[in-house]
């Protein structure tokens, strides 16, 4: 009897699914997609929108692999992810396999475990062509709004650039907010407070607390000036203090639903530091098996991670409430599960993200997991958890304060809570920032979401209504200038809460968004965090604004993700959607393409080109007049060109801000050409080695850090790379000297002090953005300190060579 054969996307998801399945099956991986559409437009709208599909460069040995075993098989049983992607791959492979997509068998798995696995083989159903047509849709509008628009921003701005549906409106609001900030101007306010205490008169020890003030004659009171705070701070230093009113009451505060895929990115941003990305690749490899050896083999911890719902199954409920009982006890538990709504235009295909088994908990498995599996596996774990638990519960008390001046009569305010039961915050409260909590479910109070105060912090002393109450000095009363703050920037977590809250992409494609937006030249990460839109990404959103281009609308992107929907519930046709679409698109696109470009025009800077005209060097330049340097822009910045453009090729830089570059600074540099002295330039990738004697001589070379080459005494120089993507690294000068052709290289920048530890002659910069370090290049040494730390006097260790030198990459 010949075996089924079962195949999945991923390898390590064949590994899992095979351990489960046993002897009678055959389980191969698909690794992604196997067609897809070429490089060029590949889709003939006049035949209805119809592809052009081909076998994907490199899966050509994959495809003959699955095919040969296909052969083989009894049964063919297509298992790839249960989403739109997945059932277009499950699709082609029919094609391919079978050739009778409408024939055959698919299966979902939810959860790679034994009884995930299990249910999913014996419940097979046929393809779903509606959902199916809804991938294919998606598809084909982001090729036709890419190649297009793509194509006039080329012709508008600059050879070479693209635009995308969902990316360029996700950029949209990235300039949106920056344009909000550049707008902003601060309002001035203060903060004025006092420091109280009971009135003692026997001097015993005071137990102060903090007061802020909230009301002056019974008004609320808002101090906008330095002259009414001082006012009110002379007030309050000689004011008479009692207390007016006390108000406790308890307070409840509900546990956060289990994890949604954008959520999870989110808390992903904000706690961890995984950018939308990794995050999504981390969690693949959770859900697709983890190796736990002795410990249980290969094991998928979590189930799906694409989803918007908020559900989790009978059976994963009764389970998280046996084992909340068993580790915190019954009164940790509610009566009832709790139960959270998803959002209206939640899909609700699958679970929420839970552990598929609490028989692993993230601390029995950390030493089967990486780093970074473990930090997120124990974040959907503690979220599960204490989505299950019963509400916190806090004793808040408010005590207002008369303050009795000669002029006015003024209302302090103090508060303050304590922590009366966790609940649920004994297993998630830790660590909840500001941001996580700005993306709450609705519902919440946004208020309450901040960091929960620990139990035994600072309370208030106890007190009576027409209690006396003294100042305490100091710091006594405090007034305190500040003022407003523009919105924060978007970083990833904040912009993947704005794409689902205006309804833009579905769980699926959050992170492709967010990288495609970074993959441009279009946004800078600030402090390696927050995203800031580069000079060429506002003049695209402004370019594509101008052609008024539905697409770059957000609402009409989000009506185009319930579009989508209608298409894979089956209530409305494929190709219906895209004419529709297509019709109104080609209009604004034919509309577009007669404006003008979107570059800034041309400003004369008034001066003349040094390498034109009568006294040029160049005999052919020297029978053109003289031209005018005039500021301009290109995608690679802002420099002055010459007004005889193209037959004379003079630039120069203008700086980043095109308000003129550095002046070039002499060096000590001898040129190797002509023998003059070198400068320090400024370029539109860097500083550079210019000879002074430009433009008779045009030699330019990297400028040297100032560290000598270990291995040959050349000078280490910064080498960017040619192509984009591609990673700057520190090599020697002599790289390309004929007869050195020295290949030292290194990937983190050498400084110039030699290493304390070991007399190595130079370190390097490594670490991260947020916590640079200084450390040894030889990795055998093991020095390192932090980057804002000052240099150690050097003392080499017993025995070191004089001359050692860290081994190149």
């Amino acid at each position: 009897m010949g075996k089924t054969l079962v195949v999945v996307e991923s390898p390590a998801k064949a590994k899992t699914i095979k351990k489960y399945l046993g002897g009678g099956y055959e389980v191969l991986a698909s690794k992604g997609h196997v067609k897809d559409l070429p490089k060029k437009m590949g889709i003939d709208i006049e035949k209805g929108f119809q592809e052009t599909y081909e076998i994907v460069p490199g899966k050509e040995k994959v495809l003959a692999e699955l095919k040969a075993a296909a052969k083989e098989a009894d049964d063919i049983l297509l298992a790839t992810d249960p989403d739109r992607e997945g059932e277009a791959i499950a699709w082609h492979l029919a094609e391919e396999l079978t050739g009778k997509p409408n024939k055959a068998k698919r299966v979902e798995f939810h959860e790679i475990t034994k009884n995930g696995v299990q249910k999913g083989v014996s419940t097979p159903r046929s393809l779903n062509k509606h959902l199916y047509d809804a991938q294919r849709a998606r598809r084909v509008l982001d090729r036709i709004v890419g190649y297009d628009v793509s194509a006039l921003v080329w012709s508008k701005l600059a050879f070479g650039l693209s635009a995308g549906r969902v990316q360029s409106v996700a950029l949209r609001l990235i300039v949106d907010r920056e344009r909000e900030i550049e707008a902003f101007v601060p309002e001035e306010y203060w903060n004025i407070g006092a420091q109280l205490a009971k009135a003692d008169k026997n001097g015993g020890k005071k137990h102060a607390f903090a007061t802020r003030l909230s009301q002056e004659n019974g008004k609320k009171v808002e101090v906008k000036d330095g002259a009414t705070a001082a006012r009110i701070k002379a007030d309050l230093e000689k004011a008479a203090y009692r207390v007016a009113k006390i108000t406790t009451s308890e307070r409840k505060r509900k546990p956060y639903a289990p994890y949604t895929t954008s959520k999870l990115q989110q808390d992903a941003v904000n706690r961890l530091g995984f950018g939308a990305k990794r995050t999504m690749q981390v969690a693949q490899g959770l859900y697709e098996g983890v190796d736990l050896g002795k410990d249980g083999g290969s094991v998928g911890l979590i189930t799906y991670m694409r989803t918007d719902s908020t559900r989790i199954s009978p059976e994963a409920l009764a389970g998280a409430r046996d084992y909340i009982q068993s580790k915190f006890g019954k009164d940790a538990i509610p009566k009832d599960p709790n139960v959270f709504k998803s959002k209206k235009s939640a899909q609700d295909a699958h679970e929420a993200i839970r552990p598929t088994s609490l028989d692993y908990p993230p601390e029995a498995v950390r030493k089967h997991l990486k780093d970074e599996q473990f930090k997120l596996y124990k974040l959907i774990w503690d979220r599960f958890l204490a989505s299950q638990m019963k509400d916190a519960i806090f004793d808040q008390t408010a005590i207002d304060i008369e303050a009795k001046a000669s002029s006015s009569t003024y209302t302090l305010r103090a508060s303050g809570r304590v922590l009366k039961f966790a609940g649920w915050l004994e297993v998630y409260g830790a660590g909840v920032d500001n941001e996580s909590q700005a993306g709450a479910e609705e519902g919440e109070e946004k208020a309450a979401d901040k960091e929960e105060p620990a139990e035994g912090e600072a309370s208030l002393p106890e007190l009576r209504e027409g209690e006396s109450l003294e100042l305490v000095t100091p710091p006594g009363v405090l007034a305190e200038q500040k003022f407003t703050q523009p919105p924060a920037r978007y970083n990833e977590g904040s912009l993947v809460r704005e794409l689902e809250e205006r309804g833009i992409g579905r769980p699926s494609t959050y992170a492709e968004i967010i990288s495609k937006v970074q993959a441009r030249d279009y946004v800078e990460k600030v402090d390696g965090r927050s995203f800031r839109p580069t000079l060429l990404g506002k003049m695209v959103v402004d370019g594509l604004l101008k052609s008024e281009l539905e697409f770059m609308d957000p609402t009409f992107t989000s009506s185009m993700e319930q579009e989508l929907d209608e298409v894979e519930a089956g209530n409305e046709e494929r190709t219906v959607l895209l004419s529709r679409f297509y019709k109104k698109f080609r209009e604004q696109l034919d509309r577009g393409k007669k404006g003008k470009r979107w570059n800034p025009e041309p400003v004369p800077i008034g001066e003349n080109c040094d390498a034109c005209g009568p006294d040029a060097t160049d005999e052919k330049l020297r029978e053109l007049p003289k031209g005018e340097l005039s500021k301009r822009w290109s995608k690679n910045g802002w420099f002055a060109g010459c007004s005889n453009y193209p037959k004379c090729k003079n630039t120069r830089d203008m700086g980043a801000d095109g308000n003129g570059a550095a002046p070039p600074r002499e060096t000590d540099i001898d040129c190797d050409k002509c023998g003059k002295k070198m400068a320090i330039r400024s370029g539109r990738y860097g500083e550079f080695l210019s000879c002074t004697g430009y433009p008779a001589c045009k030699n330019a070379r990297p400028v040297p850090l100032g560290v000598p080459c270990p291995k040959c005494g050349g000078d280490i120089i910064e080498v960017r790379p040619k192509k984009k993507g591609g990673k700057t690294f520190y090599g020697c000068s002599r790289y390309n000297d004929e007869t050195v052709k020295c290949d030292f290289k290194l990937w983190q920048k050498p400084i110039n002090e030699p290493c304390p530890a070991c007399g190595a002659k130079f370190v390097v910069m490594g670490g991260t953005k947020a916590k640079p370090m200084i450390a040894c290049a030889d990795k055998e040494c093991g020095y390192k300190r932090s980057a804002d730390q000052p240099a150690p006097s050097p003392e080499p260790k017993h025995g070191a060579s004089e001359g050692a030198s860290p081994a190149p990459a």
